[in-house]
């Protein structure tokens, strides 16, 4: 019930028009709270008829609930009915008297008669639904405002009741219909606008939401959080250069982590990763213990090759969350980058357990299985995949038969004592010590061989097959037996050229 409870304590007394003019002033005094607006005010100033100094409460008691005496309005009222002179216009204001003050049982007692007088009047079945709800009888309450917008399909109070108790629910697809409909009788406000961008959101639909939250932020001056949900769901949807721009007024508005981390995260979205890195380094010294701060930085000096530097992100952020799962997975690819195979594994085989449905975990699992050349278990992890991935299957299938062939290759070349590897050639110092930086940042192998080495087998990344070490000279026999696979050689100098290997399966 905590759901409905909040509901019933915050959700009402937005809707401020629309009703029949009897109960028009109360209902500008009304709020959940129980407190006085502007508009209270200025609806007690237009009342300009004295209080009826008559004694038949019958007369005075509609002056006094005009003018916002309540507690001289009940007692005027309740006199009147015991005179014998129950009706609607009687019995209504009293139960909207009863509501305000929470005294439920009351409300509930005189919505009962009201009704029964005016069975036809959504009036009465919206206040006796309020005094319901407040009760905690929800499904009773639903029911009476079900009967009132049948009686009437634009009463916004009824519209809108029904629309919080569908969200209660969860029914968001009832909610916004409700609150469309809602709109659609002249509610505009922006409360109505955000509760709508919220549902939208949490249905996926980006453009809609951002439409929704930006005639709110156009009714009314926007706030820090106003700007980074615009900029999230610009980046939804495809606008990343207005992201980066609402990201922009949020930092003018109020600089700090938030905002210079919204910035940094819109200009990650846009490619200016130099940008980019310097609002989120800003956000992490703001915020160091933010753990979505510490994230999207290690990403950023992913992507800009700064490696070591985003290793130490990376791990501030496990350190925070251990178990999230794209956490893990990305320090897993971090990993993989730099060739510490075992461990990526151990990172993504993690992110897969945290989240079974994550199938990129499973995916960079397999291929990293299959780079160890493992072979059985990479292929258990492909047909595992096949059974899920219904709409990969084909590639899935091509996949396991590129694993067996490997295997079976692996098999019958390891028995006849050989192993496969890359190989680069390199032809003077300058450029092996250009070659060894980057190999120690993580730059991948294959394409420093494209770019730097002089061998005949340069085009295929430096795949020279698979060979027997015995048949090579001695130098070279050195550094390649003692590789594992998937390891690197250090270089060796021989025939006036420097050569560095790699096993892979």
């Amino acid at each position: 019930m905590d759901s409905i409870s909040n509901f019933r304590s915050k959700g009402f007394g937005r809707i401020l028009d629309g009703f029949s003019g009897r109960f028009l002033v109360f209902l500008l005094v009304f709020s959940a709270c129980g407190a006085f607006t502007a508009e209270v005010a200025q609806a007690q100033a237009q009342v300009e008829a004295p209080v009826s100094a008559v004694d038949d409460p019958c007369e005075t008691a509609p002056s006094l609930y005009r003018a916002a005496k309540f507690v001289e309005a009940r007692t005027a009222f309740l006199a009147c009915l015991e005179q014998g002179g129950a009706s609607v216009e009687i019995l209504l204001p009293l139960v909207v008297m009863a509501v305000r003050e929470e005294r439920i049982g009351e409300g509930i007692e005189f919505g009962v008669q009201a009704i029964e007088i005016a069975p036809d009047d959504a009036e009465a079945r919206y206040w006796y639904g309020r005094a319901l709800l407040g009760a905690e009888r929800v499904e009773d309450a639903r029911s009476q405002w079900e009967k009132g917008l049948q009686l009437s399909v634009d009463h916004k109070g009824i519209l809108e009741g029904l629309a919080r108790l569908a969200l209660a629910e969860n029914e968001t697809a009832k909610a916004y219909q409700l609150l469309a409909q809602l709109q659609r009788q002249g509610v505009n406000d922006p409360w109505l606008n955000r509760l709508m961008a919220d549902i939208a959101a949490g249905k996926g639909l980006w453009k809609q939401s951002l439409g929704h939250l930006e005639m709110a932020m156009a009714q009314e001056k926007p706030n820090l959080q106003d700007y980074m949900t615009a900029s999230e769901l610009s980046i939804m949807v495809g606008d990343h250069q207005g992201a980066v721009d609402y990201c922009r007024r949020a930092v003018d508005l109020e600089p700090g982590a938030m905002s210079y981390g919204g910035l940094g995260e819109a200009y990650f979205a846009v490619e200016q990763i130099d940008s980019a890195l310097v609002y989120l380094q800003l956000a992490v010294e703001e915020a160091p213990d933010d753990p979505r701060y510490q994230f999207n930085l290690a990403n950023a000096l992913e992507v800009a090759g700064m490696v070591q530097e985003a290793e130490v992100h990376f791990l501030a952020f496990l350190a925070m969350v251990p178990d999230d799962p794209v956490g893990r997975f990305n320090y897993g690819v971090h990993l993989d980058r730099l060739g510490r195979s075992e461990e990526a594994l151990a990172e993504v085989s993690r992110a897969a357990e945290l989240n079974p449905d994550m199938l990129t975990a499973r995916v960079v699992k397999a291929q990293i299985l299959e780079d160890l050349g493992r072979w059985d278990e990479a292929l258990a992890e492909v047909r595992g995949l096949n059974e899920v991935d219904e709409a990969n299957t084909t590639e899935l299938n091509l996949w396991e038969e590129r694993i067996i062939r490997q295997r079976d290759l692996s098999l019958s070349a390891t028995g006849e004592g050989k192993i496969h590897l890359l190989h680069m050639v390199l032809g003077n110092k300058e450029i092996l010590d250009i070659v060894t930086a980057e190999l120690a940042t993580g730059t991948a192998f294959t394409s420093l061989v494209v770019r730097y080495s002089s061998g005949s087998a340069a085009a295929r990344g430096g795949d020279i097959g698979w060979i027997n070490p015995l048949e090579m000279v001695e130098a070279l026999q050195a550094v390649i037996v003692p590789l594992e696979i998937n390891e690197t050689s250090p270089p060796v100098e021989a025939g006036g050229l420097y050569h560095i290997f790699k096993r892979i399966p």
